[in-house]
This record gives structure tokens, sequence and C-alpha cells, in this order.
């Protein structure tokens, strides 16, 4: 059974079908390359007038469907949410998917809206990296060579929880999406950023220092390539020097 008729069963007990005006289903089964754990993401349009949203999920003949039921202006909200933390989640699902129902033309007009906020690249925020972003930076560094220098057990948890902080960081910073589930592959896979719609890594040695941080076995290695990716996005942000550090900001009372 397809899955185009797993998620028409779905929909035959749909109990909001009355209030539904679009569907837009999107993934892996849309995009390419589903795998035995991949999901069918389906968005569940509702007409204005309702005062509600719903997200589930149903497994339907062996296919896992997870659905998210909202008017357009909540979607719309997801929109301005997702752009203001460079975090294209919601854009790149309506851009990608596969539009099986849209009764007054709503579903291809947020299609249309998520691919014109993509086309800005967030030229308009201010995402960089401040004072006491750096300090963190330096703290996660010297909290890491600390671990590494005592053999502590805890140091591999430690130092991937730091990584990713890092890179959140940096590509905010440079204005690029962060997923930790696909940073890897687009720096090693076009079918990965053509999937996402992502826009490959602007610097050759970032690039090649990240990689080297995910996939080294190696901790003295990692650590190695860690210290030189921070080096690097500290030059990147107009350095930073541990005994000049201060951050001075208004009270919150």
């Amino acid at each position: 059974m397809y899955w185009e008729e797993k998620l028409n069963k779905f929909l035959e007990n749909w109990e909001y079908m009355n209030d539904t005006i679009g569907i837009l289903v999107c993934g892996s089964y849309i995009t390419g390359n589903p795998s035995t754990h991949s999901d069918l993401d389906v968005h569940i349009i509702l007409n204005e007038n309702v005062n509600y949203r719903e997200r589930g999920n149903k497994i339907v003949d062996g296919l896992l469907i997870e659905y998210f039921a909202n008017p357009a202006k909540q979607i719309r909200e997801y929109f301005k949410d997702d752009y203001t933390n460079v975090r294209p989640m919601s854009q790149t699902q309506f851009i990608t998917g596969k539009i099986l129902l849209d009764k007054t033309g709503e579903v291809k007009a947020l299609k249309e809206e998520a691919r014109k906020m993509l086309d800005m690249h967030y030229n308009d925020l201010d995402t960089n990296i401040n004072a006491l972003n750096k300090y963190g930076m330096w703290d996660m560094l010297d909290d890491l060579q600390d671990c590494l220098d005592n053999n502590r057990d805890d140091f591999d948890f430690i130092y991937y929880c730091n990584l990713d902080k890092l890179l959140s960081l940096y590509m905010k910073q440079i204005k690029m999406a962060y997923n930790k589930k696909t940073i890897l592959g687009n720096i090693t896979s076009e079918i990965v950023r053509n999937k996402y719609l992502l826009e490959e890594l602007p610097d050759k040695d970032i690039k090649e220092l990240i990689k080297n941080c995910i996939v080294l076995a190696s901790k003295e290695e990692r650590m190695k390539n860690y210290e030189l990716l921070t080096n690097k996005i500290f030059n990147l942000t107009g350095g930073f020097d541990i005994d000049k550090f201060k951050f001075k900001s208004p009270v919150d009372c």
C-alpha cells in the first residue's frame, strides 16, 4: 500500500474535515530517500473561524503519520518565529511540500510566503555573536581542555554538548540554518543540501574543522580541531581576549 492510500485512510477518520481547507504533505516521502524510520508529515490547514490547533501521531498500516492542524494565521506565526531564530523548518516544509488539497488558495499562498522569507537570507536580522557569547565559547573550550587533561569519563558527553552550542552560534552568525541532524550532510552531501534547501557553508577551512570535530575517533584529535574551530570563529567575529572581557547590562528590576 502506497503512502497516499494510507494517508487517505487517515483522512477518512479526520474528525475536523469540515474545518479543513487545505492539506500539504512533506518530509522524506516527498523529497526522496525515506528510511525505515521516516514518518509522513502532514499539514492540515483549517479555516480562520476555528479557535484550536492540534498536532498528533497516528500509525496507519505500519506508516507513522505526524499531523499538524492549524489555521493559516497560526502557520504564519510559526513562519515569523522560525525566521527570527534563523530556523527555517516550517518554511522548508511548505516550500518542499506537496499540496493535496487547497480549497481557497491559502496553501499556495503560504508556500509563496515561505519562499519569499527564505529569499531574504535574514539580512534584516542582527545575529552577531556578542561579548557574552564569546565568553561562553571560551569557557566551553577551557572546560573541555580540563576534562581531557584529567581524563574524565564524561568528556565525550560534554564535548558533543559544547560542540552543538558552538555550531549553533557560528551558524547564526553567518545567518544559515543549523540542525544537528543535517550539519554533517550539509558538508558532505549535495543530496542533503537540496533536500533541506541548505546553502553550502562558505568557509572551506571551517567546513573541514566541523567535519573533523564530528567524525574523528581520537579525543585528542577532536579536541585539537575544536580549539582551531573556536579560534576561527573568534577571528571571524573580531577576536576575543579573556583578560579584557567585560559585559555590562541593565538590571532586570
